[in-house]
């Protein structure tokens, strides 16, 4: 099998396969240099749902400037000692 035909082959076992939801499909060459498609089980308690759409969270808005005087920021006040 050429590496063409295994990635096309891999799709469509993960697609119509029974173990679908148990397994993933992929191409992996031989030392040969023959193309299989591999059958790799995914670990017990793992989801492989498809990707979600995503939700973008708002802009935060601007922070208020600093309402202390320019020598209470830098000095830190009179009741700094």
């Amino acid at each position: 099998m050429t590496r063409a035909e295994a990635e096309d082959l891999a799709p469509a076992q993960a697609r119509e396969h029974p173990d679908r939801h148990t397994h993933r499909w992929m191409a992996k060459e031989q030392p040969d240099g023959s193309w299989i498609v591999a059958k790799i089980q995914i670990p017990p308690g793992k989801r492989i749902d498809p990707l979600k759409t995503s939700t973008e969270a708002k802009p935060r808005p601007p922070q208020p400037d600093d309402p202390r005087t320019s020598y209470d920021r830098g000095v830190g006040g009179p009741w700094v000692g």
